[in-house]
């Protein structure tokens, strides 16, 4: 059943707005901007994790989570893993418990995982990536080595949503996750974390290129010059991790290791510039995401 409806948050609904008309062919005229755009008033639904509905829909979630390194790992294994029965987390749906989800909040417990193939693949693979950070790589094999002795316990924060899904709708996602770990009935077993792994996706916007020799076979491709350089823009696909990288212990963005499979003038989207996925790993201690998730509440409320 679902956990609450957004509109508990608020006595208004979250409004998603269609771009449609961006992509049409016809111009339109900016006059007529206001009234060719179309407000959709959508009411999202939070239930809990459903392992019998859920488990493709998290697959993608992981595929689109990990980028180009998707490839590397157990999508099956590690979707298994968050729909443990009893997990804590939120799905957000619209049209009730047995439709697809549109967004997804959990975590796992590595801590507890790390004798599992798919978390063993897992931390090898953000060990590889930060061992030019010292000390993010220090603290990363303190927590994830495997040590009976060790007292300190991770968990790994999945969160993955719909693009056009509005980032107003995770502040009480995460809320809800906090308050779960809390009041589980194993809460000291499984969700006692000390600190907690965030994998998420930033992208550089870069130039665009254009196509020389059109008519050859081997076309080649060049970025168009400008008269100054431009300097390296950062953005965030989950505008979330502004606020989880303000609060962070540790924190880096990677590259992927099987960058450029997709040209990154082809990922163009309403704009100029190509956009070049990179990878964003962040370390957060279990006081400092509490303060983050009450800081995005203030930076992400919900419309009134």
């Amino acid at each position: 059943m679902a956990k609450r409806k957004v509109e508990e948050e608020s006595d208004s609904d979250i409004d998603v707005s269609s771009t449609d008309s961006e992509s049409e062919e016809t111009p339109v005229q900016p006059q007529q901007d206001e009234e060719m755009e179309e407000t959709v008033n959508v009411d999202f639904d939070f239930f809990d994790l459903n392992p019998s509905v859920d488990f493709q829909a998290t697959k993608n979630f992981l595929r689109q989570l990990l980028g180009d390194d998707s490839s590397e790992f157990n999508l099956s294994g590690l979707a298994d893993l968050i729909l443990t029965d009893h997990s804590v987390g939120t799905s957000i749906k619209t049209e009730g418990v047995e439709s697809d989800p549109f967004a997804l909040l959990s975590v796992v417990n590595l801590s507890a995982n790390l004798t599992n193939p798919v978390v063993k693949k897992l931390v090898e693979y953000v060990l590889g990536k930060t061992k030019n950070k010292t000390e993010f790589n220090i603290m990363l094999k303190k927590l994830l080595g495997v040590d009976e002795k060790k007292k300190l316990k991770t968990g790994l924060i999945v969160s993955e949503r719909f693009i056009n899904m509005p980032v107003e709708v995770v502040p009480p996602m995460y809320r809800m996750l906090l308050e779960e770990m809390e009041k589980a009935e194993d809460a000291h077993e499984s969700y006692e974390f000390d600190y907690f792994l965030i994998i998420s996706r930033v992208y550089q916007l870069v130039d665009p290129v254009e196509q020389e020799d059109p008519d050859s076979n081997k076309a080649k491709k060049k970025k168009i010059s400008t008269s100054e350089p431009k300097a390296i823009e950062m953005d965030y696909f989950h505008m979330e991790d502004q606020v989880l990288e303000e609060y962070a212990n540790y924190k880096g963005v990677f590259e992927y290791s099987n960058e450029n499979k997709q040209e990154t003038d082809s990922r163009r989207v309403f704009t100029e510039y190509g956009i070049d996925p990179k990878l964003s790993l962040i370390l957060i201690d279990k006081d400092n995401l509490a303060k983050a998730v009450v800081e995005m509440a203030n930076q992400f409320p919900a419309p009134q």
